[in-house]
């Protein structure tokens, strides 16, 4: 499944809370009018009610309204650039991306990673979740530096094959000064679709789901080889 960005509204979240705001306004405007049309009716002509407060309250009422305005307007430009944005996306399908993503699939024992380490590792190791967090593999390799790549078989520590799905690899490289030295996770493979359930474009790519700002290279997917 797709990940989902978390913690911002999607622009149809965003429209709905604006019209329900608008109606809201709206009756709460039309209680006041009633309210004040009924005290003007029953006032004393000796003690006439006091303007300003129906003056300060009708200005209140005039710059929620605004606000109102303001905010559907940018809700009506969010719309029109998440289209554009998803019309963009569509653009991806059956390209070839790299993406900076711990995740991979694991099909009929075989999966690869790649991973960039910002300097030179005395100490690397690699530690494999499945789709629940769960350890399921643990390696170490010597030194190494700037970009590597590490395949897995899917198998455990005892040696079980484990079932096809999404895994993570997370890499800890360590310097020779003891230091933890940054590491970047690369994914490489091909689109093949776009979901919108969130705010940005979630790509699919080897089965799992990729965010759209991860992409850091797109390139169009290598022609098969056919033998002579």
């Amino acid at each position: 499944m797709p990940t989902a960005i978390s913690g911002v509204s999607s622009p149809a979240d965003q429209t709905a809370a604006s019209s329900n705001a608008s109606a809201t306004l709206n009756q709460n405007f039309d209680t006041f009018l009633t309210l004040l049309t009924t005290q003007l009716q029953n006032q004393d002509p000796l003690e006439p009610l006091k303007s300003q407060e129906f003056t300060n309250q009708l200005v209140q009422f005039s710059n929620v309204e605004q606000t109102i305005a303001t905010n559907r307007n940018l809700e009506q430009l969010l719309n029109l650039t998440f289209a554009n944005f998803a019309t963009d996306a569509v653009g991806y399908i059956g390209k070839e991306v790299v993406a900076e993503s711990p995740n991979a699939v694991l099909t009929e024992g075989n999966v690869n990673w790649g991973y960039e380490i910002d300097g030179t590792a005395d100490k690397v190791q690699l530690f494999v979740t499945d789709s629940a967090g769960r350890l399921v593999h643990t390696e170490e390799k010597g030194t190494q530096s700037g970009t590597n790549s590490f395949a897995w078989d899917g198998k455990d520590a005892n040696g079980r094959q484990l079932a096809d799905g999404t895994y993570s690899l997370r890499v800890i490289a360590i310097d020779a000064n003891e230091n933890e030295l940054d590491v970047k996770m690369r994914q490489t493979g091909t689109v093949t679709a776009v979901e919108f359930d969130s705010d940005s474009p979630v790509l699919t790519v080897n089965g799992s789901g990729v965010l759209l700002s991860d992409v850091v290279t797109v390139r169009d997917k290598p022609a098969a080889t056919t033998g002579s």
